[in-house]
């Protein structure tokens, strides 16, 4: 429905469309654009909406990689950095260890965004009363607490996510709100320089 809202206004503009000539191309690009940029306000703004406190960093995950005159479309992408982690909140999956091991903290601190620090591991374990190992089967890092042992850090071979983070639902919302309106007021706007 909402579609077919975008194809009337196009069509309803036909004449004016007609009148850009040269300058179409132009104005489509700029169009196409100011909607890519509207889908990277829409992304950017729902992150803490559905992930749990996301880092300075993670919200700067969006780009965008404008249309042109003889380029068409434009695109809205998760960068590579933040890709690599955000894959699993946007389409769920297995994450499996790039090195040995998955690190899971179970009873250390983390920091506002609900995260190990940099350098965590290895401050741990230069401690006398933290060790790395087994306990009963189970991997990971633990504190000697008297005669007791307590898990602070686990080792996964894997980590199973569930979807979590509707990349593709919220580009298009934002795509159908905007992609119109742009086109039109680009095209206006190209309009107008050429005159």
């Amino acid at each position: 429905m909402i579609i077919a809202s975008v194809k009337h206004d196009l069509l309803a503009n036909a004449l004016k469309f007609k009148k850009a000539g040269k300058q179409l191309p132009f104005g489509i690009a700029k169009g196409l654009t100011a909607t890519a940029k509207d889908a990277q306000a829409a992304l950017g703004k729902a992150l803490p909406e559905n992930l749990d406190r996301p880092t300075p960093f993670t919200m700067k995950a969006f780009g965008v990689e404008p249309a042109t005159k003889q380029k068409q479309y434009a695109k809205v992408f998760i960068k590579d950095d933040q890709e690599k982690y955000l894959q699993y909140q946007v389409g769920g999956g297995t994450r499996t260890p790039a090195r040995r091991a998955v690190v899971v903290p179970k009873g250390v601190r983390l920091n506002q965004y609900g995260n190990m620090t940099r350098g965590a591991i290895k401050k741990l374990l230069a401690r006398k009363d933290v060790f790395s190992g087994k306990v009963k089967g189970v991997a990971g890092i633990y504190q000697r607490k008297g005669t007791h042992v307590q898990l602070i850090v686990s080792y996964a071979d894997r980590v199973q996510y569930k979807k979590r983070f509707p990349f593709g639902d919220i580009g298009q919302a934002a795509v159908r709100a905007s992609s119109a309106k742009n086109l039109i007021a680009a095209i206006d706007a190209a309009l107008a320089s050429a005159r």
